[in-house]
């Protein structure tokens, strides 16, 4: 199949263009405001130094990089959703962009406590700029999510009519492909917010002697291959694959589990004590997000043999969105 063009994959109607168009500024915006808070904390603290001591500065590197590593992801999933038309990962978009904006929201009273906490004293110019841009960032990305939300409302409808257009109205098709478009959004996330949790947990938490230490380096890469393997098997309904992957995903939620509760088992350790909000709040996530995962790949499993497969295999060179198949204005309803 020939590679689609770039002009292709530049959004054709007036939502979807704004829609990216604000993706865009917003990381642009979100990306300046973090690296002023950055400049601030290398001002007085050498990034290295503070990674590899105690302290509760030495995660703000880390947390800043993630932070924005989150605005080019949120890029590429909503570019993404809006090339290939798909409501459904619009709708997970606009969920991830509320998790940036409680993310803002914690960092502010993480790095303010981390401040007013800390042995070096900051100028005081240097601390009330960082107060205020600490405060417009969740300001920026919380005006952003209500446009967001307004474009997804657009993008829905529009969305769901011209692929009517083509496809028809199957009710029985058009659910089971929805917890299809579910399942893909869900791995998406899998990847960004378990991949952050392992980054987090290696770089501050486990020691380069620790046995753990390897094999989460190892982790990371095979989950890749993992996820990979999952879309595989849901589009090719394989039923060995797709149990597999459901019993990986139980591990995934046992480990996470398991991570929690050492984390306030341990609370005297120096290693959580400084760490224990982020990791509570990304294994919290990893945690919810594969759960889900786990619902839609067993709801996948159950639809096998009924007809999803030959459509997928059919049609997805030029179509990717059936869930939100509908009358204009009721693109998701029977």
């Amino acid at each position: 199949m020939a590679r689609p063009d770039f002009a292709e994959m530049i959004p054709s109607t007036l939502y979807g263009k704004l829609t990216l168009f604000a993706v865009l500024i917003e990381a642009i915006t979100v990306i300046i405001l973090e690296s002023v808070v950055a400049a601030i904390f290398w001002k007085y603290y050498n990034p290295g130094e503070a990674i590899g001591v105690g302290g509760a500065t030495r995660g703000v590197p880390v947390y800043l990089i993630i932070f924005i590593i989150a605005q080019l992801f949120q890029i590429v999933l909503c570019w993404d959703a809006v090339w290939h038309k798909n409501t459904i990962q619009i709708v997970g978009f606009v969920a991830f962009n509320l998790c940036v904006c409680a993310y803002s929201i914690f960092q502010y009273s993480q790095m303010i406590g981390i401040v007013n906490n800390s042995a070096a004293a900051l100028l005081e110019h240097d601390k009330q700029t960082l107060q205020a841009v600490l405060i417009v960032i969740p300001i920026v990305v919380a005006v952003f999510e209500a446009m967001f939300l307004f474009f997804a409302f657009k993008l829905y409808l529009e969305f769901g009519w011209k692929i009517y257009k083509k496809i028809g109205a199957d009710p029985k098709m058009r659910n089971m492909y929805r917890v299809y478009q579910i399942f893909l959004m869900l791995l998406k996330l899998d990847v960004f917010f378990v991949s952050g949790f392992g980054v987090q947990f290696l770089v501050l938490v486990i020691h380069s002697n620790d046995p753990e230490f390897a094999l989460t380096i190892a982790a990371l890469p095979i989950m890749m291959i993992i996820l990979v393997l999952a879309v595989y098997g849901v589009r090719r309904e394989d039923k060995w694959i797709m149990g597999l992957f459901c019993v990986g995903l139980v591990l995934a939620m046992a480990y996470f589990i398991f991570k929690l509760a050492r984390i306030y088992t341990r609370q005297d350790d120096p290693r959580y004590k400084d760490t224990k909000n982020y990791l509570t709040f990304f294994a919290s996530l990893s945690l919810a997000v594969v759960l889900g995962t786990l619902v839609n790949a067993i709801l996948c499993y159950r639809n096998f043999g009924r007809g999803l497969k030959q459509h997928i295999m059919s049609s997805s060179s030029n179509v990717t969105e059936l869930a939100s198949a509908g009358p204009a204005r009721k693109p998701l309803e029977e």
